[in-house]
């Protein structure tokens, strides 16, 4: 990844941070944005504060970067949120909009804005998204972040129809559960036993075949590898990264 200008979204989170370092360390400029200051890495090569939801803030931010550093090689783009409320009938519509919001529209309005940038600097990049293996199967809980993550595959599926012809890659990663703070999120509404969280871990570990959760830094791998100029010939893929949590038909 020497010399490739990579902007990561969600930098400050679990996964995002990962990202981070592992791009870093493989010799990209790294530049990060998040909805807050907080966890900011000192190893970025720029930030910006940004909420995806806001047009204008996503189209300047795109912008600053380009006349900064000339182009965008790549966005990782690992912003978003799982919801507040698992049970689907008693969600708001309000919490509803506001999950797809952040992550489908903001997912939309960034991979436009830097696809066109892209396209105006001539730039053969790739476009990283993250959905989740949560988008492939019928769920009873958070279904604004199920239903949010099968629409971040159809906008990675155009964009890749749409970009390719221009050289630029479009793929997505699709974990399945990680060890981040949206895990633990997920958990802690098992129930208010203190002790729910680590069973409701141990119980999702154990349906996984690799009997485990994956590590940040394993998410990462595989979006160094799709990031990989070498390999911008893979496009409109996505890629579980789950442990064989989604096995079968759409792997």
């Amino acid at each position: 990844m020497t010399g490739q200008i990579v902007l990561i979204t969600g930098s400050n989170g679990g996964i995002g941070a990962s990202m981070v370092e592992s791009f870093t360390t493989a010799g990209a400029t790294v530049i990060g944005a998040d909805r807050s200051d907080v966890g900011r890495q000192s190893t970025l090569s720029g930030y910006h504060s940004l909420d995806v939801t806001d047009e204008s803030a996503v189209a300047l931010a795109i912008s600053r970067i380009v006349s900064t550093h000339g182009r965008i090689d790549a966005l990782v783009h690992a912003a978003g949120v799982l919801g507040e409320t698992p049970d689907p009938m008693r969600t708001s519509t309000a919490e509803f909009e506001r999950i797809m919001s952040i992550n489908t529209t903001g997912t939309f309005t960034i991979v436009r804005e830097t696809g066109q940038a892209m396209l105006d600097t001539g730039t053969k990049g790739t476009i990283l998204l993250f959905s989740s293996v949560a988008a492939k199967e019928a769920r009873r809980a958070y279904l604004p972040y199920n239903a949010s993550k099968i629409a971040v595959l159809h906008i990675m599926w155009s964009m890749a129809q749409i970009l390719g012809p221009s050289g630029i890659s479009v793929n997505a990663i699709t974990p399945g559960p990680v060890e981040t703070a949206m895990w633990a999120q997920l958990a802690d509404a098992s129930g208010d036993d203190a002790d729910a969280a680590d069973r409701a871990r141990a119980e999702r570990a154990a349906q996984l075949p690799m009997q485990r959760f994956a590590r940040p830094e394993e998410v990462a791998n595989a979006a160094l590898f799709l990031a990989d100029p070498r390999n911008r010939y893979i496009t409109g893929v996505s890629l579980d990264v789950a442990g064989g949590a989604h096995l079968g038909m759409g792997s």
